[in-house]
């Protein structure tokens, strides 16, 4: 959330790419220091090899379309659309995992998901004449597919069961996610110089803020990843999806103390329905 809200007040127009790439490049130097401290065997057994090279695709394809969403839609269609993860978390943990998901388990995540649409300012919705924008599909589909390969990365993890260190997978995924972005940085660089066509939307320079904000996050990137990845291999995918989605009550907290933006009483209501729905379902889970 820290990390959201950072990104959404740069007044510096860094190029989406580096954000990216430091996002990976840090949690994986943060990660493999972590690994050396604590002397973490980072070797895979064949039987888990599988599981880790899905969840480390599904964990890439997450991030490169939620970015391309956010880039071509509005973002509260985006982020409408991007919290439908604990819907398909809990489809795929009955179909995967052999889970059972009660039906207030399911009404609640549903009504989660009408507080996140009550949350989403109507203003992000429209063009600036006050018009409906017209859905761009490509960037529809990329978020919606960015659900699906994050609900896909959670089941994946919990999947390994404690199979496989949870910094091994997190090793792993921030190094290969680094390789494929810096490759693709350095050949669309290089292209785009051959073809003299400008190279700022893929690496532009930065100045000594810049520099502090994409270290911010680099080093938050890590800690959520971290974290993430530890709490989905010990407590219900479900659940962890669903808290996932608070982020954005704390985004909007952010932005409250940090740019001052006042919430409506329907985006207050959105809140404490989200809030609400995920202290229900937790106290649900736990008398299961």
């Amino acid at each position: 959330a820290v990390v959201s809200t950072q990104s959404t007040g740069m007044e510096s127009d860094i190029a989406t790419p580096l954000v990216v790439a430091s996002r990976f490049l840090g949690t994986f130097l943060f990660n493999a220091i972590g690994c050396l401290i604590m002397r973490v065997d980072l070797r895979v057994s064949k039987e888990n090899v599988k599981i880790v090279a899905i969840r480390t695709a599904t964990g890439f394809c997450s991030f490169v379309c939620g970015t391309y969403a956010f880039q071509n839609m509005p973002v509260g269609e985006a982020t409408v659309i991007i919290s439908m993860a604990p819907v398909f978390v809990a489809i795929f943990s009955m179909c995967l995992l052999g889970v059972r998901a009660r039906c207030s388990q399911i009404v609640l995540i549903l009504l989660s998901l009408g507080g996140v649409v009550m949350i989403v300012d109507p203003d992000s919705l429209a063009n600036n004449d006050g018009t409906l924008p017209k859905l761009n599909l490509l960037a529809a589909g990329a978020a919606l597919s960015q659900a699906l390969f994050k609900s896909l990365s959670y089941i994946f993890i919990k999947k390994s069961n404690n199979r496989v260190h949870f910094m091994t997978m997190v090793f792993w995924y921030s190094l290969i996610a680094s390789i494929v972005t810096i490759a693709f940085i350095t050949i669309t660089y290089f292209s785009l110089q051959a073809a003299g066509k400008s190279t700022a939307w893929v690496l532009n320079d930065v100045d000594r803020t810049d520099i502090l904000i994409l270290s911010a996050i680099s080093f938050l990137g890590f800690v959520s990843q971290f974290t993430l990845t530890k709490s989905t291999q010990i407590v219900n995918t479900t659940i962890i999806s669903l808290i996932r989605n608070t982020d954005i009550l704390v985004t909007m907290a952010f932005q409250i103390f940090y740019f001052k933006v006042i919430p409506c009483w329907l985006q207050i209501l959105g809140m404490v329905l989200m809030v609400l729905c995920t202290i229900l379902l937790l106290l649900t889970k736990e008398r299961q």
